[in-house]
Order: C-alpha cells, then structure tokens, then sequence
C-alpha cells in the first residue's frame, strides 16, 4: 500500500534581510502540513516559470501563504472608484512585493489547470480573489467603516496571532463542513489554544468561530466564480470557496498559529486529504 504523504507547494513571502531580498515562511505553515499528513515542499521565488511547472507536475496541492500587501495594480482596473479616491486608497498600501504577486498568481493558475486543491491564507486568500476579478480593500479603516450598530473592529491590533474576534459560517459551505464538530471549541478566552475538540459532535446553527486577525487590507468585492463564506461582525469577508467538487478555500486569517488543535487543524487536514484524494486518482489513472 502507498503510504507516501501527499506533497504540499508551499509559496512563501518576500522580505528584505541583510541588504538582500530573501524569501521569508513562518515555520507555522510547514509545522501545520505536517500535522495534517502532508509533505511541505517550498517554492523558490523565480521568473523561470519552467520551474514552477515542473514542481506543480510533481506536487499534490498548492498552499498560499501570508505577506505584504497585493499588489493594487492587480485590481485597478476593476475598482468602482473615482481617480481621486483610487489614488488616496493607493497611498494607503504598504510595501507590495509584485514579484511575489506574479509567482502566486502563476502558481495559482497552474495548480487551478491540473485540478490540484488550494489553500489561500491572508494574502493567499486574497490573491485567489484578485486572480478572478475580485477587488480589495486598500485599508480597512480608511474605507470600510462598520455599518451603524456593527461592532468595530481593529484587524489589525493583535499581530501576534492571538485570538482577536468571531467570524460567522456560511452553514452548509465546504468550510462549515470542515469545521463541523470542530468549531464547538472556538479557542476563545485567550491567545493560547486548549484541548482539541469533541469533533463526533456536530456544531449548533448558526455557526460561529473566534480567530486571530493580523491585515489591514480586505476583500472588497468577491471573485465572480467564488462565494463568500465567512464574515466579521463588522462586515468584513474572511472566507472564500470556490463552489462546486474542486478543492479551492481561502481564509483570511491565520489558522496555521492553532495548527496543533481543533478546529484549525480541520481545515489543514481536509487540506492535505483532498491532496491525498487527487494523488490517489492521479495514480489509479
């Protein structure tokens, strides 16, 4: 029997170290692959597109990962706004990496045209968006107030990874399932995660999950061929899917801090499971 683990591509950030541009990966997103069953393998940041191929030929799933703003020349064109405001929501982005940008995208795309699932977080989830025609926020408190009566929310103030505010669960999306007898043990009261979760239970209606919130950029209009999963109380989108068999959910805040319990660690083990799946198919083809 194949025991081999499923190969995850991992598509890590951009930074600046020692004078030099370097490519920067929480050991989280590796550590959470692991605990899943997956085999973490990291992509290099390179314009020889070859290479990537070769390592999507290869792998079983695609994971994007967390960084610096996206790139707002990605969504310009399709933002309803008027030259000045689009100009002062610019100004606004901090230090965009586009080489980075270009990579995911590419990746993306060629993970999407061979069938093999994606996992987007923070600017993961919102590379998926813009790569299908969706729109962001440039910053959240510069242009998306809280509705009146809304609680307002800061996403930003905790960056730590702390557990910061709820989300709410579109039921009956992939990700409700996924969480389902998971997200009973919503790891509030505290930066610290407990014990896994009683996960033979199914979670009560409505659905609801606590989790931590490091960005300051949102989506604004969700992609035409996603649908919006979750939402802050403030009304901010943080959960896409791609509706349908395929494999494709983004998140926008940070699962792989709470990686070793549930309900965080559901959504990385359905993750590498639907990698799993699809390499088993591949096999028996």
């Amino acid at each position: 029997m194949d025991t081999h683990r499923p190969l995850i591509l991992i598509a890590p950030s951009q930074t600046e170290y020692l004078g030099e541009m370097a490519l920067r990966l929480s050991e989280n997103y590796a550590d959470a692959i692991v605990l899943a069953g997956g085999l973490p393998i990291v992509a290099p940041l390179t314009e020889d597109h070859g290479i990537y191929d070769e390592l999507l030929d290869t792998v079983d799933g695609l994971m994007l990962t967390g960084g610096a703003d996206v790139d707002p020349t990605l969504y310009r064109d399709v933002l309803s706004l008027s030259p000045a405001a689009l100009a002062e929501g610019e100004a606004l982005v901090k230090d965009p990496t586009p080489k980075r940008d270009a990579a995911d995208l590419y990746l993306l795309a060629g993970a999407e045209g061979r069938g093999l699932p994606v996992l987007g977080i923070c600017h993961g989830l919102q590379i998926m968006n813009v790569a299908h025609g969706g729109t962001l926020y440039h910053d959240i408190p510069a242009q998306a107030a809280a509705a009146s009566g809304a609680e307002a929310i800061v996403h930003n103030k905790h960056m730590d990874g702390c557990l910061a505010h709820e989300v709410g669960i579109v039921p009956g999306t992939r990700l409700a399932k996924i969480l389902d007898g998971g997200a009973g043990d919503s790891l509030a009261g505290g930066s610290s995660p407990r014990e896994a979760a009683d996960t033979t239970q199914p979670m009560a209606d409505p659905l609801y999950l606590t989790v931590n919130s490091m960005h300051h950029q949102a989506i604004r209009d969700v992609a035409p061929c996603y649908v919006g999963t979750a939402t802050a109380p403030d009304g901010i989108i943080e959960a896409i899917e791609q509706p349908g068999e395929a494999f494709a959910v983004g998140v926008q805040w940070h699962p792989e801090y709470h990686a070793e319990h549930a309900p965080m660690q559901l959504i990385f083990r359905a993750f590498v499971s639907a990698a799993a799946k699809g390499a088993a198919a591949r096999a028996g083809a």
